[in-house]
Parts: structure tokens; C-alpha cells; sequence
């Protein structure tokens, strides 16, 4: 009786091992999918506690240092040399109105306040300075800018005109006005001969235009103010642009949207100082896959290298496999008015928004934000330093908990392969009904070799019919050691064989030997575990 009792339990052993190591497998496999490769040379992401609440690219305002506003404080927080972050919190400057804020370094911010008014405050003894109003005209919208010159310059506008106010360290602005209505946008880059480049886009009449103003800060004189392009959009809008000037060349990269499908593409507009006639606007792909190009890139930002090259950020569609595609953040390097490279710099799995990059000759930083819904956003950066890649790029018990939590839906998708199955139990199932129907004494007196002649049948089939594991869609998350056609025909044998062992095992509990039970206990256990496996590639869904 006790050995009955334990031949019972022993049916279910094979299984629940089955499950067991093959789900542990398919644990570390899952978690490997979803967050390597890990993106060189930045490494894996990390997750600042703090939410977001304002869309748009956090704000640099030193070498390490970024800030951003959550609810009714503003988060600075600085990245170490081991690029560990720690974060300072401050109030904001002005609960009544604080719109379209700009800060300048860290202790220094200009906003649009209370009837549309520009104002300014800077943090002194632990607390902002009450604010003072810097200009009484009502504006729309500002920008600041820092150079290497010193100076800082603010670029304001209403519907009328553009509003550049230039100032040395704590001084007033200087403010200079130019004549431009329609302004819906206002980017601005200023060199390190402090040489002033602004291009502002205009929409009169449903009519889109880029302009151009080139402004020497030193003298407050207007070198060069022309149109640049006008757009031509239909059913399209323009949706966010960035420039990068030197002494030859203005770029300006920016995102064309369509109203129907949601999808943005990216341009570079391309302008020689020297030669204003000379205007090239190409349009800038990214691949996505290995494949297929992408069909939204959005929010670029220029970025400067210490040596004055500069490099274009972007947030662009990665399809890493059929079951896993994100929105990533890509640095685009650029050789004149070609496009040099591009490489993916974040590999999150999310949907990354509003990219920055700070570059410094010992680090580069990048950080963007991933939406949670209309009014808040996760922020993550990563950085290249030695130190942050080491103690980052490794697995975590996070990743772990977070694949193990889909393996039911991989064990239900065994179920439904099971139907796949069928096909290889038809021909040796045949054999066995026929022979004990019209040769009963033949499967009663020569059962092992019947077994072995059904079970070989039983294998033959399921070899030939090992493709139905390799469509194309299964083969894009299988590793490349698991591909080959003698890979598969092995872990067939590995299969059979351990099954094998345990029908030996089970049959021990019978008391009479029945070959068509050990060949349905055989098959049972084999289909349960091929499927078991291969539901990890066959899975349709996204984790």
C-alpha cells in the first residue's frame, strides 16, 4: 500500500520538476529580454524617487547638476563622480503664477508670472529673494541661455515681437526688441565668441515659417534676421525643434508631426552663414530594427562637447524583438550636413520623452522622462562613468520578481500549444489501436518491442514536424546558440530520454504492464515539457 501511496506521488514528480527548472530558466531568460543589452556606454537607468510634473526636458544648471519641477517644488539633484544621485528641494519661487520657468545655474530662476509679466528671484540664505519684475510687457513665453562669455541672455516674445534681454552677472537686462508677429516658438544657442543665434517659428493663417536672427551680444547688433523655410504642412504641424550655430554652419533639427497617425519625423535644416542661399533640409532616419526605420522621433536637443562638436539627442522607436519595442533615447553624431552615427543610449524598456544630455570631459549624463500619465513622469538618467556601470549593469532581484510574474502566462500558452501536439501521437496511436484490435495476442506477448516500435514512430514525427518551433516570430527571441536544426533534434533526444527514465519509474507501480498507458504516460510527459519550453519563444505577448 506504501508503495502505491508513493508510485501516485511519484506521476506528479516529473512534472512539477519540469516546471520548476525549465520556469527558472525561462525566469533569468525573461529578465536577460527585458533589460539587456545594456546600453553602452551609459549603462542601465536609474529611477530618481521624485515625480515630475511639467513636461519638457529637466534643466542643467551645472556641470552635475539638473533640475525639474514636481508639484509646487523644484527637485535639484547632482550626480556624484560615482554617479550616485542626491537631491536638494526647494520651494518654487512664486506660488501665486509660475509658468514656463527657466533657471539660470543654481541659484538664479525667471518665470512668467502673474499677468503674463516676467519675473525673477535668486536663492539666497536658504530662501528665494522676493520676486522682482523684470520687464511690464506681457509675454508668452521664455528662454534662457548661458554662455562661456559670461553673459546670459534671455529670449522672451509676445505676439508682436522678440525680446532679447542681455545682461553680465547681476545686472538688468539689456533688453533689445525685434520687430516679429505670430511667434509660437523661440529656440536660442550662443557661442563661446558670444555671438547669439535664435530661430523662431511663426504661424500666420494656418502658414508655418522657421526665422533666423544672428545677434552679437557685445554690441547689441542685429547681423543677420531673415526668414529661413517656410514649412509646408498639410495635415501636419511642426511640433519641437533645437539649433546649434558655429562660425560656418546653423543647424536646426526639428520634428514634423501628422494630425492623423501621431507619428513624427525628423528633419535637419542645414545653414551656411556665408552662403544663405545654400539650404539643405534632409530628412534624418533612425533604424528601429534591423529591418525597418523608425516612424516617430521626437523632442531633439543639441548638445555640446567640451572640444565644441555637437551632438543631437533625440527619443526614437527601438524594436529590440517581436514582443518588445520602446521608445529609447538616441545620440546622433553628425560629419557637416551628413549624418555621421547614431546610437541608442538608454535601453529602459519604456517610453522615453524629453531627453537631455550633458557632456563633460570625465562624464556625460543623460536623462529623460517617462510619461505616467498627462500631468506626471518618471525621470531616469545614466551616465558613463566607470564606477555607475559597474554597480548597474548586472541583474537585480527586481528583475527576477518582475519576469517570474509572467511565467504563468508562458505556462498557459503551453497549454495552448498542446493542440500542436496532437499531429505527433496520431501515427503511433494508429498502430497500437490496430494491432491490439486484430493481433491482441501479438501486442500481448511482444510488448516491449511494440513499445519501442510506437515510441520510435512517436519521435520520427515529432522530428518532422520540428519546424512547427521554428517560424520566423519564435526565432527572433531565441539566442543564436538555440537556432540550429541540430540543437533542436538534440534537446528532442535530451527529451526523450529523460522521459524515458521517468516512464521506467512510473511503470514500476503497474500491476500488469499496459504499453498503451506507459506510451500516454510518455507522451503526456513530453508534450507537457516541449510545450513548457517552447512557450517562452511561441508567446505572441508583451511582457
Amino acid at each position: 500500500m506504501r508503495n502505491r501511496t508513493l508510485w501516485k506521488l511519484f506521476t506528479v514528480v516529473p512534472f512539477l520538476a519540469a516546471m520548476l527548472l525549465i520556469g527558472m530558466i525561462h525566469m533569468v531568460m525573461l529578465a536577460r529580454e527585458q533589460v539587456m543589452p545594456f546600453a553602452e556606454p551609459y549603462g542601465r537607468a536609474t529611477l530618481l524617487p521624485e515625480i515630475a510634473s511639467q513636461a519638457g526636458p529637466v534643466q542643467m544648471t551645472s556641470p552635475k547638476t539638473f533640475a525639474y519641477r514636481s508639484g509646487n517644488e523644484l527637485i535639484y539633484v547632482k550626480i556624484d563622480n560615482e554617479g550616485r544621485s542626491s537631491s536638494v528641494v526647494r520651494s518654487v519661487p512664486d506660488s501665486e503664477f509660475f509658468q514656463s520657468y527657466r533657471l539660470i545655474g543654481e541659484g538664479k530662476a525667471v518665470w512668467i508670472g502673474a499677468n503674463n509679466k516676467l519675473y525673477t528671484s535668486e536663492w539666497k540664505n536658504g530662501n528665494w529673494s522676493p520676486k522682482k519684475l523684470l520687464t511690464e510687457t506681457e509675454m508668452n513665453g521664455v528662454q534662457a541661455i548661458q554662455g562661456g562669455t559670461g553673459k546670459s541672455v534671455l529670449l522672451t516674445y509676445n505676439d508682436e515681437a522678440l525680446f532679447v534681454g542681455i545682461s553680465s552677472g547681476d545686472d538688468a537686462p539689456n533688453w533689445i526688441k525685434l520687430n516679429a508677429s505670430g511667434i509660437k516658438q523661440v529656440q536660442g544657442f550662443m557661442d563661446k565668441n558670444g555671438m547669439l543665434s535664435v530661430v523662431y517659428a511663426t504661424s500666420r493663417e494656418g502658414n508655418t515659417a522657421l526665422h533666423v536672427v544672428k545677434l552679437d551680444t557685445e554690441s547689441g547688433k542685429t547681423v543677420v534676421m531673415e526668414k529661413l523655410k517656410d514649412l509646408e504642412l498639410v495635415n501636419r504641424y511642426l511640433e519641437d525643434y533645437t539649433l546649434y550655430a558655429d562660425n560656418s554652419l546653423l543647424r536646426v533639427a526639428y520634428t514634423i508631426s501628422s494630425a492623423k497617425s501621431g507619428k513624427s519625423s525628423l528633419q535637419m535644416l542645414t545653414f551656411p552663414w556665408d552662403k544663405p542661399t545654400d539650404l539643405q533640409d534632409e530628412r534624418i532616419d533612425l533604424p528601429s530594427s534591423e529591418t525597418s526605420d523608425s516612424d516617430t522621433i521626437l523632442q531633439p536637443i543639441f548638445s555640446e562637447t567640451d572640444s565644441g562638436e555637437a551632438t543631437l539627442v533625440v527619443s526614437s522607436v527601438y524594436e529590440k524583438n517581436r514582443r518588445m519595442s520602446s521608445q529609447e533615447v538616441y545620440q546622433l553624431s553628425f560629419h557637416e550636413t551628413q549624418l555621421k552615427s547614431s546610437t541608442k543610449i538608454s535601453q529602459f524598456g519604456g517610453f522615453a520623452q524629453y531627453p537631455n544630455l550633458a557632456q563633460e570631459p570625465d562624464a556625460r549624463i543623460a536623462v529623460w522622462l517617462d510619461p505616467v500619465n498627462e500631468a506626471s513622469y518618471r525621470v531616469y538618467y545614466a551616465t558613463d562613468q566607470q564606477p555607475y556601470q559597474e554597480r548597474m549593469n548586472r541583474l537585480t532581484a527586481d528583475d527576477l520578481r518582475t519576469a517570474a510574474e509572467n511565467l504563468p502566462l508562458l505556462w498557459g500558452i503551453s497549454l495552448v500549444t498542446w493542440f500542436l501536439s496532437l499531429k505527433w501521437i496520431f501515427l503511433p496511436g494508429i498502430y497500437l489501436l490496430v494491432l491490439s484490435a486484430f493481433w491482441q495476442h501479438q501486442y500481448d506477448s511482444r510488448q516491449r518491442l511494440h513499445f519501442f516500435i510506437s515510441l520510435a514512430m512517436y519521435i520520427v514525427v515529432k522530428a518532422l514536424f520540428i519546424q512547427d518551433y521554428r517560424k520566423a516570430v519564435a526565432l527572433q527571441v531565441m539566442p543564436e546558440a538555440l537556432q540550429p536544426i541540430l540543437v533542436y533534434l538534440c534537446m528532442l533526444i535530451i527529451t526523450a530520454l529523460l522521459v524515458y527514465v521517468s516512464t521506467r519509474q512510473w511503470r514500476k507501480g503497474l500491476n500488469d504492464r499496459n504499453i498503451g498507458l506507459e506510451l500516454f504516460y510518455f507522451v503526456l510527459l513530453d508534450v507537457f515539457m516541449t510545450n513548457l519550453w517552447y512557450s517562452y519563444f511561441m508567446s505572441p505577448a508583451t511582457f
